[in-house]
């Protein structure tokens, strides 16, 4: 692409946003900042082919459970064998609507990775998503940044970090961390305003 021969600068003026290969480059940075133990309860929403969820799962070993939340059942199936072969008993496959979040029981955080720019309605989304959260449990939310002057055209699967902080905080959530782990990602962390 002719993005990659331009100086970093001048990219990231044009369009700020990272793809899939960066995402999925340090996976193992993502999962270290998110401060997970054994024990923890965890949603994973659009797990996709399981890059974070397998090692959420881990995290949490030996008695903790993470909950892969997807519309998808081929998706689910496919992390469930997965799992199986690595031999990781913590996780569970949930089914879920797109245009609401149902969780067996409440997390201690809810894991959004590329799957924000996909929820209808995020503020009414996330507003009662925090029925399916545990007092000062946090919300991640990693998203591609849809910024810079191509945006519009070469980012349809992002959101602006603005537009993130401004539906999250209209949602009854408040920003307590970022991490600059991602190229081209935006990485944000959230808890329930009191």
């Amino acid at each position: 692409m002719i993005l990659d021969r331009l100086p970093e600068s001048i990219r990231r003026w044009l369009y700020a946003g990272g793809t899939r290969a960066d995402r999925l480059r340090d996976p193992d940075a993502v999962i270290a900042v998110l401060d997970l133990r054994p024990g923890m309860v965890v949603g994973d929403l659009g797990p996709g082919y399981g890059h974070f969820t397998l090692r959420l799962a881990r995290a949490v070993e030996p008695d903790g459970v993470v909950y892969a939340l997807d519309a998808s059942q081929g998706t689910l199936d496919d992390l469930r064998t997965a799992a199986d072969e690595l031999g990781i008993t913590t996780l569970r496959e949930v089914p879920v609507p797109r245009d609401r979040l149902e969780i067996p029981e409440p997390v201690d955080l809810l894991f959004v990775s590329a799957t924000y720019h996909h929820l209808p309605k995020r503020t009414k989304y996330f507003a009662r998503a925090r029925a399916h959260l545990r007092p000062g449990a946090r919300v991640a939310i990693l998203e591609s940044r849809r910024e810079g002057l191509l945006a519009r055209w070469h980012g349809p699967h992002a959101t602006s970090p603005r537009r993130v902080l401004s539906e999250m905080g209209e949602a009854g959530y408040r920003l307590v961390a970022t991490h600059d782990v991602v190229r081209g990602y935006w990485f944000g962390v959230f808890e329930v305003s009191l």
